[in-house]
């Protein structure tokens, strides 16, 4: 496995997401309360950004506790730690283990 710094961890705020590409692999990065999470950055419906996706506990009137993020075009929800679909757990996205190391966050591939 490779290691490959992706961003300052200041660079992606908590609550957001950034799109990021490595080995031509396109991966949104997640930070959720300090804790950080890669995903497949295309939703597996139609190819949404998942990036630029909306965290679960940043919606109203849902349970803050589950870390997903809903795809922002179609609103498919995928678990930040497994990658599979809230919905159907047959569907899912392939996931990154990720690091802070110096202040960079660091994908592992």
């Amino acid at each position: 496995m490779t290691e490959h710094v992706v961003a300052a961890a200041d660079e992606i705020p908590q609550g957001k997401g950034k799109a990021v590409e490595v080995d031509g692999l396109p991966i949104a990065v997640f930070n959720v309360e300090g804790e950080y999470y890669a995903i497949s950055n295309r939703c597996v419906h139609m190819g949404g950004p998942l990036g630029q996706g909306i965290l679960h506990s940043d919606l109203p009137t849902v349970d803050s506790e589950r870390t997903s993020v809903h795809c922002p075009w179609h609103y498919w929800e995928f678990d930040l730690e497994t990658g599979r679909s809230v919905v159907n757990e047959k569907t899912g996205l392939r996931t990154f283990d990720v690091a802070v190391e110096d202040e960079q966050v660091v994908i592992d591939l």
